[in-house]
């Protein structure tokens, strides 16, 4: 916690208003946390500095992600089940999953 808080030092203020971990206590894994921030700008902030915690040799394995309900959870999975059978066919395209659709940079699917 006390590294997390070097990396965001700068931030002039707390950066959430509420952090929970999730899941059953266990030793064999480490559960997720979740945090709520205190507006959308302190979100922001967060998400910008987030690439620090990547570069940092203590947090490289930290990530942000976005909290997804069950049923977004499952339509993420059929989607990136979809993905993997597209890239197996067209290995030279480059798909991603934005906005709840798979998309290509280069053309429209």
């Amino acid at each position: 916690s006390s590294g997390i808080n070097a990396e965001y030092g700068d931030l002039d203020e707390k950066p959430s208003k509420a952090v929970k971990r999730i899941g059953l206590k266990s030793s064999a894994k480490v559960r997720p946390v979740v945090v709520t921030p205190q507006n959308r700008t302190m979100l922001l902030a967060l998400l910008k500095k987030a690439k620090k915690l990547r570069e940092s040799e203590k947090f490289s394995k930290v990530y942000l992600s976005r909290d997804l309900s069950p049923s977004e959870r499952a339509e993420r999975r059929s989607l990136s089940r979809t993905v993997s059978e597209l890239q197996r066919e067209h290995p030279e395209r480059t798909l991603k999953i934005r906005d709840g659709a798979i998309q290509n940079p280069d053309c429209s699917i």
